[in-house]
C-alpha cells in the first residue's frame, strides 16, 4: 500500500511539474505576440524550459512537453509564425546533448547548423507554399536576394549563440534552482 501511495505522489509530481513548465512555455509564446521581435526570441525562450524536464525526468516527459506546447501555441497564439518557429526549434534543447557527442568540432558544428537549416526550411516552405500565410510572404518577396541572405545569416548566428547559451543555462538549474527545489522531487 505506501509503495503505491508513493508511486501515485510521484506520477502527481511528475505530471505537475511538467504541467507547470509547459503552462510557462505556453505563457512565453503567447506572449511572443506583443513585440515583432519576439517572434523567435519567445520561441527559443519557451524551449529552454524543456532543460528542467529533461533533466528530472527524462526525454520522453521532455518530448511530450515539446508537443504540448507546440499544440497550445498552435490553438491560442496570435502570432502562427512564433508556433511553426516553435515547432521548428523548441525540442533542440532535447537533442542538443546527443549532437554534443559528436567528436569532430566541425562535424557537430555542421550538423547543428544542418538540423537548424533543414528545420526552418521545412518551416518556411509549409507558411509560404503549403499554408501560405500572405503577410510572410509579402515579406520575404519585399526582402529581396542580398536581405534574405543575410536574414538567414542573422537567423544561423542567433542558432549558434542560443546553443552556446544552453549549457550555462543547464548548469545554471542544475546549480542554482535545482536546490532550491529540492523538496520538491523527494
Amino acid at each position: 500500500m505506501s509503495s503505491n501511495r508513493q508511486s501515485a505522489r510521484q506520477s502527481s509530481r511528475r505530471m505537475a511539474f511538467c504541467g507547470m513548465m509547459v503552462g510557462l512555455a505556453a505563457a512565453l509564446m503567447l506572449s511572443g505576440g506583443l513585440l515583432p521581435v519576439a517572434t523567435y526570441c519567445a520561441p527559443m525562450a519557451a524551449a529552454v524550459l524543456l532543460l528542467p524536464v529533461l533533466f528530472e525526468y527524462g526525454r520522453r516527459a521532455g518530448w511530450v512537453s515539446y508537443a504540448a506546447v507546440t499544440l497550445i501555441s498552435f490553438m491560442l497564439s496570435a502570432d502562427k509564425e512564433a508556433a511553426f518557429f516553435y515547432m521548428a526549434i523548441g525540442y533542440y534543447p532535447l537533442i542538443k546533448w546527443n549532437l554534443d557527442r559528436i567528436r569532430s568540432r566541425a562535424l557537430r558544428l555542421l550538423c547543428k547548423l544542418a538540423v537548424f537549416n533543414v528545420s526552418i526550411g521545412l518551416m518556411y516552405l509549409i507558411l509560404c507554399v503549403i499554408f501560405p500565410i500572405p503577410a510572410i510572404a509579402a515579406d520575404f518577396a519585399g526582402m529581396g536576394p542580398a536581405l534574405l541572405a543575410a536574414f538567414a545569416l542573422a537567423l544561423n548566428v542567433c542558432m549558434l549563440l542560443y546553443d552556446r547559451l544552453l549549457y550555462p543555462l543547464s548548469l545554471l538549474y542544475w546549480n542554482r534552482v535545482r536546490p532550491r527545489l529540492s523538496a520538491f522531487f523527494q
